[in-house]
């Protein structure tokens, strides 16, 4: 196959089997690479049986400022899981063979795999693989929060605390007799609209703060706008806003895939009815939707902030792996750049995605 999209279908295929995410689908990749892919190759490894797939390793190549050359998982750091996705039932030959093929791949000197979920189990064992064969690997953890969804809305109200739970209720009740309501994007192009409402509302909370947003990247800019389109074809979008008298106080930025909503970005406005948290109302109503809905999670990904425990979630850890190939110098040059390096992934860290969602500038108030 010579190209993303004559991959698309066995690709998300996999996906489903594997129980990856939607940052690991066909559709994700594209339009990170549409968006992010100048300078960059794509460098796919595939396992097949007979017609099917049941392995692939999803990198792309580039150069580093220290020359070494890198592998990456395709769609990171935009992406909040990683890895190589496998068929459960095949995951250790898999990994295996994916393993000695990319240590053998003469083309790289680093590999860096970013936000490897805990039970990504062939994604771990193909690092194993690499250390065997000699080279070394570093880790750094991090954490996701998820919201395991009970089967109905009372039952999921009765895990919260007291306080929390009236607190909550209290504050969406107002809300509503103020006419306030949930609206959510129903075909492209309403995502069209609505991403561009979403653009102006989460930039200027952020503008206001006087910091960094990410939409004024116009690479940004275009990835979210070339995703929405691309997601709402599949159903897979989630753009909804909480409106009262015609114009927006929060939205938020959801996924769905498989059994679960991913709570990608959020929005407030910061001047209007902020003592009311509609931020996080507007969450605790999608929580609500998700659960009519049958799904089994409502994830609320990187960051263990105070709000998402709150809201009844449970941390799960997240490892980013590097790997310096062991018969590579520049590899090691690469490693030896290290505190300058991680001083300019701290900087990176500053900016507001990886602070987490806005509704976190209204967890004191629960």
């Amino acid at each position: 196959m010579d190209s993303l999209e004559d991959l698309g279908g066995p690709w998300d295929d996999l996906v489903q089997q594997a129980g990856g995410s939607i940052f690991q689908t066909s559709v994700w990749v594209r339009a990170w690479w549409e968006a992010f892919g100048d300078g960059k190759r794509w460098h796919v490894v595939g396992v097949w049986a007979g017609d099917r797939l049941v392995g692939l390793a999803p990198f792309c190549w580039e150069r580093t400022r220290s020359g070494a050359r890198r592998l990456r998982t395709l769609g990171s750091p935009q992406a909040d899981y990683g890895g190589i996705l496998a068929a459960p039932e095949l995951a250790w030959s898999v990994a295996k063979v994916l393993g000695e093929a990319v240590y053998e791949d003469r083309s790289w000197d680093v590999l860096w795999m970013p936000e490897v979920p805990q039970q990504a189990e062939a994604t771990h064992q193909l690092i194993a693989h690499l250390r065997e064969r000699g080279a070394r690997s570093f880790l750094r953890t991090g954490c996701t929060c998820r919201v395991p969804l009970p089967r109905s809305w009372p039952e999921y109200l009765a895990r919260l605390s007291r306080s929390t739970r009236k607190r909550l209720l209290q504050k969406a009740r107002r809300l509503e007799e103020l006419g306030a309501e949930m609206v959510c994007a129903k075909s492209p192009w309403d995502s069209a609209v609505g991403i561009d409402a979403f653009v102006r509302l989460h930039t200027a909370r952020w503008k206001a703060q006087g910091r960094y947003d990410l939409f004024m990247n116009a690479a940004e800019a275009h990835f979210h706008r070339r995703l929405t389109a691309a997601l709402a074809e599949r159903n897979w979008l989630d753009l909804c806003w909480l409106r009262v008298e015609g114009s927006a106080l929060a939205a938020v930025y959801d996924f769905r895939f498989g059994k679960t909503v991913y709570s990608y970005l959020s929005a407030v406005d910061l001047h209007r009815m902020h003592y009311l948290s509609p931020g996080i109302v507007l969450t605790l109503w999608r929580i609500r939707a998700a659960i009519e809905d049958g799904q089994s999670w409502y994830d609320l990904l990187r960051g263990d902030e105070p709000y998402k425990r709150s809201l009844g979630a449970l941390p799960s850890p997240t490892f980013t792996y590097q790997v310096i190939h062991n018969k590579r110098w520049r590899g090691w040059w690469y490693l030896a750049l290290g505190p300058l390096r991680d001083r300019m992934l701290r900087k990176e860290a500053m900016k507001p995605r990886a602070l987490g969602p806005e509704a976190n500038t209204e967890s004191a108030s629960l």
